[in-house]
């Protein structure tokens, strides 16, 4: 089992993205969703609210299908949009923190409707930050400062809900993302307990992987944890700049820290702005022995190296089973092959 950079089950494939405020690129994405037609939907948050704003469409093979959405204060406008899905309808769900509300927009990125209410009763949301669907076309909602999970229909009409406050069994601590399995089970990144909590569809609690730490199998703030068709658990561990694999009963099996290379919308780029090029190759990005302040600081080593990860927020897994990873601090998409441990052990 593999600890370090040479993973066995995760292959590095490829990079998607470029830093860009507008167009062709991606600029700080909080989020993504790999919609059935095979197009890739990145949710975009920066600061500068007039630029990087928005949602790009892409696909895998570096394609570019425009882009949507805007700040503002009008219905279908973003404050602080933070979670992204792709519904059973085709249609887009982006949650929004800020006005507690979800959002439906069209494929090609026509506003349809909004809904959410601010609050703590039931069907009211606070924070919204998490946002998936289930086999049903329901709406699986992260109600993060209510620390539970609630289930709308695609009309904002209530279903259900599981969690409350706490860091026991079946308890959340500001719950971010969601996922959901080939089994219908909920995986819920419990934030603030610094762990994973599996619901089966009702919402009734299975069990729990994770534990506070920076070692093998524990977990710093993780961000999404999503499983492939094997049952192997592929955990964004957002503090701890990793991904990190486990078995499906949350055994360690290794961890990447990242291995992207240039993406071809970045090569593009640099092939034609000569001084841009320059100042890279001069800049050494892939120098790996720099005197850090604290070398156990994994936020200030991802920050120098170029090729690891560096704030991983989001995770999907494609229908050929690729493992997409979103970085949020190098604005760009790393794509992974993976690879069964039976594979491996022949």
């Amino acid at each position: 089992m593999s600890s370090g950079l040479n993973s066995k089950i995760l292959k590095y494939q490829r990079t998607l993205g470029m830093t860009v405020m507008e167009g062709k690129g991606f600029y700080a994405p909080n989020d993504m969703s790999l919609a059935p037609n095979g197009r890739i939907y990145v949710l975009n948050r920066s600061i500068d609210i007039a630029r990087g704003m928005g949602i790009r469409i892409c696909d895998s093979e570096d394609g570019f299908f425009g882009s949507f959405g805007k700040f503002g204060s009008d219905p279908g406008d973003f404050n602080w949009p933070s979670a992204i899905a792709s519904g059973l309808d085709s249609q887009i769900y982006v949650a929004d923190e800020y006005k507690h509300k979800i959002m439906t927009f069209s494929p090609k990125g026509d506003f349809i409707r909004e809904w959410g209410v601010y609050g703590k009763k039931k069907g009211e949301l606070d924070t919204p930050s998490g946002v998936v669907v289930d086999r049903d076309n329901n709406l699986v909602v992260s109600d993060t400062y209510n620390h539970r999970v609630q289930i709308f229909d695609t009309m904002g009409v209530f279903l259900r809900s599981f969690g409350k406050e706490g860091s026991g069994d079946g308890e959340l601590n500001m719950p971010w993302r969601l996922s959901i399995d080939l089994d219908s089970n909920i995986y819920v990144a419990d934030w603030g307990n610094d762990r994973i909590s599996i619901f089966d569809a009702q919402g009734r609690y299975l069990k729990s992987h994770g534990m506070s730490g920076s070692g093998d199998g524990q977990l710093f703030r993780p961000a999404q944890a999503v499983s492939d068709s094997s049952g192997n658990i592929y955990v964004c561990d957002w503090g701890n700049e990793r991904i990190q694999v486990l078995d499906k009963e949350g055994h360690f099996i290794e961890q990447n820290r990242g291995e992207s290379q240039v993406s071809p919308w970045a090569q593009n780029f640099l092939n034609v702005n000569n001084e841009e090029s320059d100042a890279r190759d001069k800049a050494n990005l892939e120098k790996m022995d720099i005197p850090f302040m604290d070398p156990r600081d994994r936020h200030e080593v991802s920050s120098h190296i170029e090729k690891y990860f560096w704030a991983p927020m989001s995770l999907a897994i494609s229908e050929d089973e690729q493992l997409f990873v979103l970085e949020s601090n190098r604005h760009r998409i790393q794509i992974f092959e993976m690879q069964s441990e039976s594979l491996i052990k022949q």
